[in-house]
């Protein structure tokens, strides 16, 4: 039996039978599969058996195919076997089933230490990999061949390394991060005993020379497996604060009071190990979902992570760490990085306890994520709340608040448009949105007109100008119907944030704040209430313009004091 396995991002799995030779996927009704999407093609690939393997061939799509992250070229079949995902549009599609074609393992036996000192032959499965490199004669090139000296790594030696690290993926699924088997000391354990069996192996059939450094070489493959590689080190040294990674290529590292970053000697030994790492900390801090490709949140030490997984625009896995100076859970610890000044602190207070309408917007580069955790930080813990985000964190902790992910479960039955209707007529005095998104677009349009009380909604835009716009665009596919919308969120919204890198090159700061308002022929005029500018000594300043927000007037009805002396200029 073979069978295609089909896995919607953020959706549901389904299993069908590829029975005969062909199987077809795409968006036509005369598919053998029919997934329809607007970013899959009429017929978008096809599915055959060939002298023995499964082949995939891409249908000249306009959004491509992609195995393991590498793109299809058109009419260029591409084997596919078990372990592979298919990549198309909004789908994974992987094979099943006891179907020879697929079989990707091949069984092998090494020798494995036991814990008595003894050894025992144990049988393993092995992935059915190319033939090792082989020279004219037809003879096996070594690893020395491709060594300039003892213990220095080569292209050569990290195909060896990713073979090992596949093929205890194989044996141990505990060893997958986004497994729901747990690594414990005994599986950990078996682990560190079988890499060094097949590398013994690897020396005894003269894969490996007496000129390379085995130890370092056994070493690094464990600490790829079972920890984060060569990111440890760094990780732990406080005076890192940025990391960047690309697939296997040398790190580059920030250090504290330098504005240039170095490339240092550690690497990963591919692809395969750094999704590893990336797979290892998301799940680790509780934002990694199946299928996602782009992962954000934070992780150890102090870090923010921002991730890439292929297929993506870019070629390979992509990894950025950055540190931040304080947990930042409010406001005030933002106010001690200078990211915002007391009184913009205070007037963010205010909106909230005010349950105002709120909309903020970050340019790239900008640690949005940490700046709303702090301002989830101020919000009181009796008001009625819900927060969206793509993985359902935003707001943990908070007893009776409603958690909403983005990204849905496979095994979710219901949309989060459904959820969020529900929601809002059960009654809200917040409704956050992180990073807003198609998905949830409509239900804080809602929000914002009254739906619920009040909102804070942040998501990327170079200006409030833009993010009004955004917002407005991302709720519709009407063009005509955006300026209008537009419209009537600069006369609905209280306030409107403004991040970006600071004006004296700090990471984040709060550059201003300001207030719509719309005039009686439907203008929009953006008045600004607090600026960030650099003062004649090169530091950063926080400047009022004199402007008083309308709604600070209706905040002593509801007993929330906030002086209008702070906004003189």
């Amino acid at each position: 039996m073979l069978q295609v396995v089909v896995h919607e991002k953020g959706g549901r799995t389904q299993r069908f039978n590829f029975e005969g030779d062909s199987f077809t996927v795409g968006r036509g009704e005369d598919n053998d599969l029919v997934l329809d999407r607007p970013n899959i093609s009429t017929h978008h690939l096809r599915l055959r058996r060939r002298q023995g393997k499964i082949e995939v061939i891409d249908l000249q799509s306009t959004n491509g195919t992609y195995v393991n992250g590498r793109v299809v070229p058109p009419d260029e079949p591409r084997t596919v076997q078990r372990s592979d995902r298919i990549y198309i549009g909004d789908f994974i599609l992987m094979l099943e089933g006891d179907d020879p074609a697929i079989r990707p393992l091949s069984r092998g036996r090494i020798k494995v230490e036991a814990e008595d000192g003894t050894s025992r032959v144990r049988e393993i499965l092995t992935p059915a990999d190319e033939p090792l490199l082989a020279d004219a004669e037809g003879s096996v090139i070594t690893s020395a061949a491709r060594v300039a000296s003892a213990g220095v790594e080569s292209s050569y030696l990290d195909r060896l390394t990713d073979r090992v690290i596949k093929t205890m993926l194989e044996n141990i699924d505990a060893l997958d991060p986004t497994r729901d088997e747990a690594l414990t000391e005994e599986r950990e354990e078996e682990a560190r005993r079988m890499v060094a069996g097949l590398v013994d192996r690897m020396q005894e059939i003269g894969e490996l020379e007496e000129g390379v450094d085995v130890a370092a070489m056994r070493d690094r493959i464990l600490r790829e497996l079972l920890e984060t590689g060569p990111l440890g080190e760094l990780v732990a040294d406080d005076e890192v604060m940025e990391i960047q990674v690309v697939g296997g290529g040398y790190i580059r590292v920030l250090r504290e009071g330098s504005k240039v970053p170095v490339l240092t000697e550690r690497r990963f030994s591919g692809d395969r190990a750094l999704g590893l790492a990336i797979r290892r900390l998301a799940k680790k801090w509780g934002f990694w979902s199946e299928g996602a490709q782009v992962l954000e949140g934070k992780v150890d030490a102090g870090f923010y992570m921002y991730a890439l997984l292929p297929p993506t625009h870019a070629n390979a896995p992509v990894l950025s760490l950055r540190r931040t100076k304080t947990d930042a859970s409010t406001l005030e610890a933002l106010v001690h990085e200078g990211v915002l000044s007391l009184e913009m602190r205070e007037v963010l207070r205010a909106a909230i306890a005010g349950t105002r309408r709120v909309l903020i917007c970050a340019s790239g580069g900008t640690n949005l994520d940490r700046f709303m955790g702090a301002i989830v930080g101020e919000i009181p813990e009796h008001m009625r709340v819900a927060c969206i985000s793509d993985t359902g964190r935003l707001g943990a902790g908070h007893k009776g608040w409603v958690q909403l992910r983005r990204m849905t479960d496979p095994a979710d039955g219901v949309g989060l448009s459904d959820s969020l209707g529900v929601v809002l007529r059960g009654g809200l005095d917040l409704l956050v949105s992180q990073r807003c998104r198609h998905e949830d677009a409509a239900a804080v349009l809602d929000a914002i007109a009254g739906a619920a009380s009040g909102a804070i909604v942040s998501m990327w835009g170079i200006d409030s100008a833009h993010a009004m716009w955004r917002l407005a665009g991302l709720s519709t596919v009407a063009a005509g119907a955006i300026h209008n919308l537009t419209v009537s969120l600069a006369r609905s919204l209280d306030l409107l944030v403004r991040l970006a890198k600071g004006v004296s090159g700090e990471p984040m700061q709060v550059i201003e704040i300001v207030e719509p308002r719309v005039t009686g022929s439907d203008e929009i005029v953006h008045m600004p209430i607090f600026r960030a500018i650099k003062g004649p000594d090169g530091a950063t300043a926080f400047q009022a313009t004199g402007t008083v927000p309308a709604f600070v007037r209706e905040l002593g009805d509801m007993g929330v004091s906030l002086p209008t002396t702070m906004f003189k200029a």
